[in-house]
């Protein structure tokens, strides 16, 4: 969530781009595994990403 700079009203509603999670003053901005950039609420949400893009690669392994 963005608040404008006198802090009265919410400038721009923000979420994680992993679980959704409205993102206040702690944030995490990096590129994500597609070089896009991401917003993330935690590093929890970071490695979430990393570890759902692997189990989904080897899923589609297993599967051929």
């Amino acid at each position: 969530m963005k608040f404008s700079s006198n802090g009265y009203y919410v400038e721009k509603y923000e979420k994680c781009s992993v679980c959704g999670k409205l993102v206040y003053e702690e944030r995490i901005e990096q590129v994500n595994l597609k070089e896009e950039p991401a917003l993330y609420c935690s590093e929890w949400c970071v490695e979430w990403e990393k570890k759902r893009e692997k189990i989904k690669q080897e899923a589609l392994v297993e599967s051929n």
